[in-house]
């Protein structure tokens, strides 16, 4: 929109701000511009807010101390201040004794000794020694002072026809004398907080342009079209690029979003989801797995194990022991872990620790190929809690299994998922895992650390866990920690914040 038509288009308001702007040199305060229109505060500023908006004119916020009498301090702008009293007295006569200030000068006994010090800071006047007593003299500068008002009193007349005054609209002599009158008590300082504008170089060059007030429309009503007024009055323009009060509606957790993402990638790659209990037993969650129950992730510092129920129900007891057996003595050439493998703890209930139970569970149900199932739910670990670790968070497991699957297969279908996911930097470096060999780690980098963080764990499932499940061809596994890829794709620096209901955050978090 050229400047002519952003002319054109402002209300008669915005034009009164502006023309009156120009008139005081390009700035002035809000007070100044009401007090030179019609327009009261509130209509000044809403209009000089949307000018600031287009460019027309800043606003700063001023901050100004302002004066008003009190009554005491009034009492004496109408009449005198104690000390001119006392000095007129002294100048009627040769001097004025201690005891007749009150009858002479009509000074209230309680003001006397505060009216003498004023006398005699001001050098109006001298105490002398007398037979009668103490007698107040005037001095050569109260004689002076006897035809002229001083500073402080000038000060109060200004009160006259102001019930405040800005300390800023005062000269330099008049504002010394402030804080004097305000330490006798004649007068109140308050500080104010106001606002001042100033015309931008947009604002100057528009008025150049034809800033008449004329009658404006922004829509047009039956009345108008009726009554032919249309014809008349100028229909204001549409600003489609105007900001707007920003609008929070409402929307998923950004952490679910990435979910649903990963979700529906999946499911465009042609993998069906399962599901699978949080509670679970050790033989699904490790056994099966060809984990060692004496592998140290059993211990109670990882996994989460439950009193109740008491034990968790194994189905096949013939899994049982052909898992047994391939702990104990190995299968296909393996020497297995060469252990006494305890079926109790195989019943032991805990908090699953990883999606991977639900995947070799889909397996001995379905151990004939081609399989290609995901998995997205919660684990439970007992981690240490700190910027990259939870103790409960959501992991994608995901399995493939077909004939003459490979390792490079595998890191195909991980490098097409993570880069679906918006991860553009990805390595991957070998990794270990009891259940598959050989195995990988997928790092991320992660910008605002300056690091490569874990993302994924993943590998060809081995012989051991394939052999008890009567499956003879590939299996490629991977899973994923969500939380993870959330403070790469949200530049989070800790996986913490995602759970720490900063309103303010999720409120301004993009839909997408």
């Amino acid at each position: 929109m050229t400047l002519e038509k952003e002319a054109r288009n402002l209300i008669n308001q915005e034009k009164i701000v502006l023309t009156s702007l120009a008139e005081s040199n390009g700035a002035a305060e809000v007070s100044k511009i009401c007090e030179g229109t019609d327009l009261s505060q509130s209509a000044v500023m809403r209009s000089a807010l949307n000018l600031e908006e287009n460019g027309f004119l800043e606003i700063d916020e001023i901050v100004q101390d302002f004066a008003s009498i009190t009554e005491e301090g009034d009492s004496y702008r109408r009449g005198s201040l104690p000390e001119r009293k006392v000095l007129d007295a002294i100048l009627k006569g040769d001097g004025l004794n201690f005891g007749d200030i009150s009858e002479k000068a009509g000074v209230s006994e309680d003001k006397t000794g505060l009216t003498i010090g004023w006398l005699k800071k001001k050098n109006w006047a001298e105490i002398e020694e007398r037979e009668e007593g103490k007698v107040l003299t005037a001095t050569e500068e109260g004689r002076k002072a006897a035809g002229r008002k001083g500073k402080d009193e000038e000060l109060l007349d200004e009160f006259e026809k102001e019930d405040e005054l800005s300390l800023e609209s005062l000269s330099d002599d008049l504002q010394e004398q402030v804080s004097v009158l305000k330490d006798r008590g004649l007068l109140k300082v308050k500080e104010r907080k106001g606002h001042r504008l100033s015309l931008t170089e947009k604002g100057e060059k528009v008025q150049n342009y034809d800033l008449e007030l004329r009658k404006t429309v922004s829509r047009l009503d039956g009345d108008l079209i009726k009554s032919g007024e249309w014809r008349e009055v100028d229909l204001r323009e549409y600003n489609v690029t105007a900001s707007t009060e920003p609008i929070f509606p409402g929307k998923r957790h950004p952490q679910r979003r990435i979910i649903e993402e990963l979700r529906s990638i999946l499911l465009r790659m042609g993998f069906e989801e399962i599901r699978g209990p949080m509670v679970e037993s050790e033989f699904w969650n490790f056994d099966a797995l060809f984990q060692a129950q004496n592998h140290p992730a059993r211990e109670i510092h990882d996994t989460l194990s439950l009193s109740k129920p008491s034990e968790a129900k194994i189905p096949d007891l013939e899994l049982l022991e052909r898992v047994k057996e391939a702990h104990e003595d190995g299968v296909v050439g393996s020497k297995g872990w060469d252990y006494h493998f305890d079926k109790d703890i195989s019943r032991r209930p805990i908090l699953r620790s990883q999606t991977t139970a639900d995947s070799v569970r889909y397996l001995a149900q379905r151990p004939e190929p081609p399989v290609k199932v995901f998995s997205i739910d919660k684990v439970f670990r007992r981690e240490r809690i700190d910027y990259q670790h939870l103790a409960e968070f959501p992991q994608a497991e995901g399995i493939v299994m077909a004939e003459d699957l490979n390792f490079r297969n595998m890191l195909g279908y991980l490098k097409e998922i993570l880069h679906e996911m918006g991860v553009s930097k990805i390595r991957f470096r070998p990794g270990y895992f009891p259940y598959t060999e050989p195995s990988a780690e997928a790092d991320g980098y992660l910008p605002e650390r300056d690091e490569w963080i874990e993302l994924l764990g993943a590998g060809m499932f081995r012989p051991e866990l394939l052999e008890p499940l009567g499956i003879d061809c590939p299996v490629l596994a991977w899973g994923i920690g969500f939380s993870r890829i959330a403070m790469i794709r949200m530049g989070i620096e800790d996986m913490r914040n995602l759970h720490n209901n900063d309103l303010e955050w999720l409120k301004n978090e993009p839909l997408g």
